[in-house]
């Protein structure tokens, strides 16, 4: 591999890094949203305590599942969005270090977020 092949690599991968950086400016207004794979998640609840806005709410951390002032809560056997305008990820879409406590507590990975 030649040094202009080798230029033009590190180029299209500086170029490729300076795009992921963008793309939350590139969307504009579009509204990031949670996305939960019905088929995948087991109901187990775990996001729903997870979740820091949840946490201070006593009725979610003491197990009744509140169904207003909550990001999610368990329903039918599946969990559901109540309120994603708490949501710390929600909150702060161009965090350096979004928050992903509903994610990292899933053992599904049924939780994601998208634009």
């Amino acid at each position: 591999m030649g040094t202009s092949a080798i230029i033009a690599a590190l180029l299209s991968v500086l170029l490729l890094l300076l795009l992921i950086k963008l793309l939350p400016i590139l969307r504009g207004g579009r509204e990031l949203r949670m996305v939960i794979l019905e088929e995948l998640c087991n109901g187990c609840g775990n996001c729903v305590i997870a979740c820091p806005a949840n946490a201070i709410k006593s009725e979610v951390s003491g197990g009744k599942g509140a169904s207003e002032g909550v990001v999610m809560r368990v329903g039918e056997g599946v969990v559901i969005e109540i309120d994603m305008s708490m949501c710390e990820r929600v909150k702060n879409p161009h965090a350096e270090e979004p928050c992903r406590a509903c994610i990292d507590a899933c053992p599904m990975d049924a939780i994601d977020f998208t634009y």
